[in-house]
């Protein structure tokens, strides 16, 4: 999957699960807990873009995903 696409899957996942957030390139780079993703969100936000993706994400690799920009960079790998 191209970078592009990664992008956009995360852009509409993150929007999707967290109410009122609005993704912009300045927020790629920031905590998801600091984008106001509670654990419950993160769940979903990972399971979300996976499935978007067509990707297998365990446990231990969601561990560290915790900013849009190191999700983009998994699912575009």
């Amino acid at each position: 999957m191209n970078r592009e696409d990664a992008i956009k899957i995360v852009y509409s996942k993150l929007e999707k699960n967290v109410l009122g957030l609005e993704m912009t390139e300045s927020k790629m780079d920031q905590k998801l807990a600091d984008l106001g993703v509670d654990s419950l969100e993160l769940m979903l936000l990972i399971m979300d873009v996976a499935e978007a993706a067509e990707v297998t994400i365990s446990d231990d690799q969601a561990d560290g995903l915790d900013t849009p920009k190191k999700i983009v960079e998994f699912i575009s790998s």
